[in-house]
């Protein structure tokens, strides 16, 4: 009965340890909230989306740990930046500059 439980633990901890964490923030359009941007974050493996609330806010649960890479849609336009997943929670704001016609992502 001991080693079943031991085997039990061994297990959920090498479980545990292959998923990554949660990335979230908020996005901002020059100094307004990113309403509805839609938000994707790929891994090696896959690609994890979201879109951002009222407010500018995402969140987006990566189940790999890693560089990853972000890309923001917003206005017919799509903008790229790198973000690290971690097994813990990690922050990422970002605002979108417009310069010309073209949108650049830049972290706040």
């Amino acid at each position: 009965m001991i080693a079943v439980r031991f085997f039990l633990f061994a297990l959920t901890l090498v479980a545990t340890s292959a998923f990554g964490g949660e990335i979230y923030g908020t996005i901002k359009d020059a100094d307004q909230p990113a309403k509805g941007a839609s938000v994707e974050v790929k891994t090696d493996a896959k690609t994890y989306s979201a879109v951002a609330d009222e407010f500018g806010n995402y969140r987006v649960v990566v189940a790999e740990t890693g560089k990853c890479q972000i890309t923001i849609h917003l206005k017919d336009q799509s903008v790229t930046g790198e973000v690290q997943s971690y097994w813990n929670p990690s922050r990422f704001d970002w605002v979108v500059e417009k310069s010309g016609d073209k949108y650049s992502l830049k972290r706040e």
